[in-house]
């Protein structure tokens, strides 16, 4: 290499869409020169070269009413990352999302004297808008992947830079079309009914009889439909359990060839909304959480809108339900009509072109990696 010198980072990504990210950061760091980097970690980060002091899995949390349960190994993690500001002494600091942990670590690693770098803004314009002047405090600079943040976030005073969205850069499906059918033995005008109930099992355990209620009552009438689950990684088939899914055909590894090629796509709110609407596929965005998550959530949440498409579009490109809201009847109701009537469908897929249009080109991981190497210089 020269001889030149590897710089030093420490970064900190805490669920599975943060990790994937983040994996593409390092690598776009990697590119520009000699790195090396440890921190928390989950397996895309590890396969880019990241040295694990935490395994990002130890830290997931879902939801205000589970923290308790995963307080001490989130305490652990936090030990050993102050640890690592002094032995690894990194040039750099990377926070990726995961606001929860990120929000409360982010100021003390400040305090230590840490050059601070948040990629992919936590969500204070839905939930507590005063902290963003708070990260002005402590964070040197903030690298978004939504147009509409780059001014709250400079307003509130944090030095912030709109980067465009990594998904632009890697939203691939795993197959093409051809393949994938091949793959689900699909008769030729067979149609597919995508369910996406979330990459958690407690998410799968909420949202996966719903999704096959409706995909029953849906091919009760159609009979050459077929409803598509891909396993997001890390979930297991015995998560599914002892359910009948004699209409549904379960896959691995086809996440987002599910999400390209289906009709029609029910997903979970998060990450997998905004894939589903940059592929163009029309869909409904779901989701159900315990009572009291979804108390405190009514309380601290200020948008109309819960799904990606949506607040990206700024107004309903794809349609919510959500908790009581979210049942078989329901679902199968919204996505009947993109199944029955082309034009409907076709609508529906203009809409969702604003989402594509609002994000950028490509590039992404590269901008940000520039940001962030000048920052460590």
């Amino acid at each position: 290499m020269g001889g030149r010198i590897a710089r030093r980072f420490l970064i900190v990504a805490g669920e599975a869409s943060g990790d994937l990210h983040a994996a593409r950061l390092v690598e776009a760091l990697q590119r520009l020169g000699p790195c090396r980097l440890q921190g928390v970690a989950g397996p895309a980060l590890r396969a880019a070269g990241v040295e694990p002091l935490v395994a990002m899995e130890q830290l997931a949390v879902l939801g205000f009413a589970e923290v308790p349960a995963r307080l001490p190994a989130l305490l652990r993690a936090r030990s050993r990352l102050l640890k690592a500001l002094e032995t690894f002494a990194p040039d750099a600091v990377v926070l990726v999302d995961y606001p929860g942990f990120n929000l409360r670590l982010g100021p003390e690693l400040k305090r230590r004297g840490a050059r601070v770098f948040y990629y992919i803004a936590p969500q204070v314009w839905a939930w507590h808008p005063e902290r963003a002047r708070a990260m002005a405090r402590w964070v040197d600079h903030l690298a978004v992947v939504f147009p509409f943040e780059e001014p709250l976030f400079r307003d509130a005073g944090v030095p912030t830079t709109f980067v465009g969205h990594p998904l632009m850069d890697e939203l691939v499906p795993e197959v093409d079309e051809a393949r994938f059918r091949a793959e689900l033995g699909l008769a030729p005008g067979q149609r597919v009914l995508g369910l996406l109930p979330g990459s958690r099992p407690q998410e799968l355990e909420r949202h996966l009889g719903v999704l096959v209620a409706a995909t029953r009552r849906l091919a009760a009438e159609r009979p050459d439909l077929i409803g598509v689950l891909p396993l997001a990684p890390g979930l297991e088939a015995a998560a599914l359990g002892r359910r009948d899914l004699a209409q549904v055909r379960v896959v691995r590894g086809r996440v987002r060839a599910t999400q390209a090629y289906a009709d029609a796509c029910a997903v979970a709110s998060g990450t997998a909304t905004l894939e589903t609407a940059l592929f163009g596929t029309p869909l409904v965005v779901l989701y159900r959480t315990g009572r009291l998550n979804y108390a405190i959530a009514r309380r601290l949440v200020r948008l109309s809108h819960v799904g990606l498409p949506n607040i990206v579009a700024g107004g309903e490109v794809a349609p919510e339900l959500l908790q009581r809201d979210l049942t078989p009847e329901a679902l199968a109701a919204a996505l009947a009509p993109w199944l029955d009537d082309p034009a409907a469908a076709q609508a529906q897929r203009r809409g969702l072109a604003v989402v594509r249009e609002r994000l950028g080109g490509p590039g992404a991981s590269q901008r940000a990696a520039v940001l962030l190497g000048s920052l460590a210089a």
